[in-house]
């Protein structure tokens, strides 16, 4: 494994249709930090991807981020990474810091697979049409639990950007894409236009095309 060095520009590989990968290529752009975006062709088996991926990813997936020496694997871990190395999209004192972590892993474990599940059903056609419906299902409520949270806040962590916001968020466009959640609740609408106006935002499309560099 040859590490990035810390003068060096980043290097991140992933994939289009990734909403983990869109997650910290979106940190990435928020933070001012300019990367080597390499894309990985994920329709390719695991063992004939190129070797300067399968070298440094540990899991074999996106996304893996090369930065400071360290490559790094996991989407909530880089972005916990960056916002410490940043001082930026983080939280304030200690007990924000444990909202913040609590949401991290609520996300890997219901957004994480119920909205990625909803877009992969769809975007390659595996699913039967009951165990879509049922992701769709669940999908459904954890937009309801976003909209619980987003009552009292500008953000779910109070009233500041954190990365539990990038996090929670990174699916929802490629949702949209497939005409899920169209109409969302009234918080979680005016929670995804306050993120999507921030300075440094990109689309999936915009970043993957190349239009955001």
């Amino acid at each position: 494994m040859t590490p990035t060095l810390k003068s060096e520009t980043p290097v991140l590989y992933a994939a289009p249709l990734s909403g983990f990968a869109y997650k910290v290529a979106l940190t990435l752009r928020l933070l001012g930090l300019p990367c080597d975006l390499r894309v990985v062709d994920l329709s390719v088996r695991r063992d004939e991807r190129p070797g300067s991926f399968r070298d440094v990813a540990r899991f074999d997936e996106v996304p893996t981020l090369l930065i400071d020496g360290h490559a790094l694997c996991q989407s909530n871990a880089i972005c916990e990474y960056l916002a410490r190395r940043q001082s930026a999209l983080h939280e304030g004192d200690e007990s924000q810091r444990l909202v913040v972590r609590e949401w991290l892993f609520w996300e890997a474990e219901r957004i994480g697979l119920d909205l990625a599940h909803c877009c992969a059903g769809r975007d390659f056609g595996r699913h039967p049409p009951e165990v879509l419906a049922w992701y769709d299902m669940r999908a459904a409520k954890d937009i309801e639990r976003i909209a619980k949270a987003l009552a009292t806040h500008r953000f779910l962590v109070g009233d500041t950007v954190t990365i539990a916001d990038i996090a929670c968020y990174a699916w929802l466009p490629y949702a949209q894409a497939h005409g899920l959640f169209a109409e969302l609740p009234e918080p979680v609408a005016s929670w995804q236009a306050r993120i999507e106006a921030l300075p440094g935002f990109a689309t999936p499309s915009q970043i993957f095309s190349g239009e955001a560099a």
